[in-house]
């Protein structure tokens, strides 16, 4: 593969119009990712297994609801239809969903949560796959497209912390009775989703085109004919995307185990119980400078050894959490967590633009656009990778012993090992060993393109 032609700097502003769409993105998945289930056990009465049936049967549908919306808005694509229809479509089911589900009955069923629940997953995927697609087409040139998921990532971080401001705020202009998680807060929420969300996205829709690069749509007739072999061709046969997939599963499974155990580690062995919220204050300001600065790095030097230093990096600072004692300063400690947070988020960036060195060298290898499905299937390894590692973590330590109920000197030692391991020692070496793969075999080798040997494949 060549390099693509360079193409005009894309300015600041256009580049914020592009970013809207991810800040409320992130504000959505918040609750729907942190909170809602608790919210509905206690004050809903909903039994927890069927609560947890319905969580489970909207997860195993959006498995085959993503892929098909990814094959779907790549059919449309490739004969010009913009992914920003999808988009806008999305736009109002998510709406419409987030608003029942967000501001239920006072007897509301598991049927109804579960039904609003797989609505807003929906609406969710219509957006947001034909999104993370369109900023990786927007521009051929490798620079623009990092500058371009910088932009979304940073406003994604900001939406999850404005999810998080909406509390204190609404109790200090008197919306809220308390600050606390709970079912007012969510109505609230759904009034601010209703009033912003279809404001940033149609504005993005509008203002923004759909390329930088015109004239490149293909003729029909030299678009490959459709079928099952060459789906499956062009996907099982793109080494850097099975590869590319198998680095970031190593890397999503070992971090998040831990951090589904991290609270444990902080309250039962390191007895920080009441300072907990004073270090994730702390690190909030530390991290988030991660995603601008690995990704002036990436427009630099090749993305995937700057991700491949980036992580050793984090595994180093995994390492270190290994080696505290109980009751250790706040500040150490708020400085190691912040430390990995920003090593870590360099993920956020070197990623989707490597997917987009993968999304031309499949389109140049196959005859065919698959930006949105590559997409999909990345976006079903991160959901996996999180469901399964929070639960291995637990199931670790429950294995060798452990007891949630007990803290400090009460722990036996098999037990404080194991937590250790669990919260440092196995994400250190899962992201070391990622590293090396990533800094030894190519898959975006340079700034530009695709490394050499994919290159000649090609």
């Amino acid at each position: 593969m060549t390099a693509a032609a360079p193409t005009p700097t894309i300015s600041r502003s256009l580049l914020l119009l592009f970013a809207l769409p991810g800040i409320l993105q992130s504000f959505m998945h918040a609750p729907a990712g942190a909170i809602l289930q608790g919210i509905y056990a206690k004050e809903s009465g909903i039994a927890l297994i069927a609560l947890g049936t319905a969580v489970l049967v909207v997860r195993v549908f959006d498995v085959f609801s993503d892929l098909l919306i990814g094959y779907l808005s790549d059919y449309t694509a490739r004969r010009g239809i913009s992914r920003k229809l999808w988009m806008a479509a999305g736009t109002i089911l998510t709406v419409l969903a987030l608003w029942f589900l967000f501001r239920p009955p006072a007897q509301v069923t598991a049927g109804y949560y579960g039904f609003w629940f797989l609505m807003a997953n929906i609406g969710w995927s219509l957006v947001e796959i034909p999104y993370r697609s369109w900023s990786l087409e927007f521009s051929p040139e490798p620079v623009q497209r990092t500058r371009i998921v910088t932009w979304i990532a940073v406003a994604s971080l900001i939406g999850g912390l404005l999810f998080y401001a909406v509390a204190p705020a609404g109790k200090a202009l008197g919306l809220l009775e308390t600050a606390e998680l709970n079912m007012q807060l969510l109505g609230l929420v759904a009034i601010v989703i209703v009033l912003l969300l279809p404001a940033l996205n149609f504005i993005a829709l509008w203002r923004v085109p759909d390329t930088r690069i015109p004239g490149e749509q293909k003729p029909a007739s030299e678009i490959p004919k459709e079928s099952f072999a060459l789906l499956w061709k062009s996907v099982i046969g793109n080494k850097p995307l099975i590869r590319l997939i198998a680095c970031f599963s190593i890397t999503n499974f070992m971090s998040g185990m831990s951090q589904g155990v991290s609270l444990l580690y902080l309250t039962n062995y390191l007895l920080l119980s009441s300072s907990v919220n004073v270090v994730f204050a702390l690190v909030i300001p530390i991290s988030m400078l991660g995603i601008p600065f690995w990704g002036w790095w990436m427009t630099k030097y090749s993305r995937q050894r700057v991700w491949a230093v980036s992580l050793v990096l984090g595994g180093m600072f995994y390492a270190s959490m290994g080696l505290l004692q109980p009751n250790p300063s706040i500040a150490l400690l708020a400085t190691l967590f912040g430390s990995m947070a920003f090593c870590i988020l360099s993920t956020v960036v070197a990623v989707p633009v490597i997917m987009g060195d993968i999304i031309d060298y499949g389109r140049e290898k196959f005859g065919v656009e698959r930006a949105g499905l590559y997409m999909s299937l990345q976006g079903q390894v991160v959901k996996g990778m999180a469901a399964i590692s929070a639960g291995a973590g637990l199931i670790l330590l429950g294995w060798v012993g452990f007891d949630a109920t007990q803290s400090g000197e009460a722990l036996t030692p098999q037990a404080v090992s194991a937590l250790k391991w669990v919260v440092a020692w196995f994400p250190a070496l899962g992201l070391t060993v990622t590293g090396a793969l990533l800094w030894l075999f190519p898959i975006s080798g340079s700034p530009q393109k695709l490394s050499a040997p994919y290159s000649a494949e090609a």
